[in-house]
């Protein structure tokens, strides 16, 4: 997904009068490509050299041109050419600042990517927000650390909710979102995903997708503060969520079509919902302290 950092969603009050946007909220691309620069013009022509006198009183000797003869051969001093004028300057193309690329884990096209590795351990992760809308930040921090030198967005909830951490493009519409996510502690958790975040009337509105410490996943919507349970998958497929194991979570959003993968397992598949149609990208954990790293999105 270089980046911009904004306090408190833009005090929350702006972010979604346009701080959410490819040039005030979204992250770069990491190893997005560059644009090309601006052709360069071509260098005037220089003035000719000036015609030889015919049998003629001297003439007054003229400016030389650029690149022509000074003196007429074999005559006396004719007028200098006319000195040759300037090429226009070639088309100035902006640096790309993280654009898209291809090659995501989907084989789609990347729209934004984390891995957290530009981030300073201790900090606040650039380009992430915790959210003060929908969670309450005071039961929980987020902050980048580091795992055995690798660096990644960790999320410790201390209350008995979800606290969010919100990134991403509201004008973002069809996409695939995925993370890397390792619960470090807890018993009683839950961690996951949501896509499609815009400030609602009062409270956020969301898809979430989540998994609890039973391994049963769940895909909600949330709509100004009324949730909305749209699938579920026990645990019979997988077990109980264990610590310290990295389960890749997966949030498609296309058109009415939404699905929630686990490590490339389909847990809620093919749920039709038109509640929500773009938003940005968020990470939710409760009950204990998770890890998330490698975040793709993808069209």
């Amino acid at each position: 997904m270089k980046p911009v950092r904004s306090l408190w969603w833009c005090s929350l009050a702006t972010l979604f009068a346009g701080c959410l946007t490819p040039a005030g909220y979204e992250r770069g691309l990491d190893g997005g490509a560059t644009a090309t620069g601006g052709a360069t013009s071509q260098v005037g022509q220089g003035g000719q050299g000036g015609k030889s006198a015919q049998g003629g009183s001297s003439g007054s000797a003229g400016l030389p041109g650029s690149g022509g003869t000074r003196v007429a051969t074999g005559g006396v001093p004719g007028s200098g050419g006319t000195t040759g004028r300037g090429g226009t300057g070639g088309t100035v193309v902006s640096t790309g600042t993280g654009g898209s690329s291809s090659g995501g884990p989907d084989g789609g096209t990347v729209l934004y990517s984390d891995d957290f590795s530009g981030d300073t351990a201790g900090a606040m992760a650039i380009g992430w927000i915790a959210d003060a809308i929908d969670s309450d930040p005071t039961k929980g921090t987020w902050s980048v650390v580091s795992d055995n030198g690798n660096l990644a967005l960790q999320g410790a909830a201390t209350g008995s909710d979800f606290i969010m951490d919100i990134g991403g493009d509201q004008s973002w519409t069809d996409y695939t979102f995925q993370v890397d996510i390792k619960m470090i502690s807890g018993s009683s958790f839950e961690f996951g995903v949501f896509g499609r975040f815009v400030l609602g009337s009062d409270k956020g509105n969301f898809y979430e997708a989540y998994m609890d410490d039973s391994g049963a996943v769940q895909l909600r919507v949330k709509l100004n503060g009324s949730t909305t349970t749209l699938g579920t998958k026990s645990k019979s497929t997988t077990g109980n969520a264990q610590l310290n194991t990295v389960y890749t979570f997966r949030l498609d959003m296309h058109g009415s079509t939404i699905s929630v993968s686990v490590n490339g397992v389909a847990r809620v598949s093919m749920v039709m919902d038109t509640t929500l149609s773009s938003g940005g990208i968020g990470l939710i954990v409760n009950g204990g302290t998770a890890e998330f790293d490698n975040v793709y999105v993808t069209e």
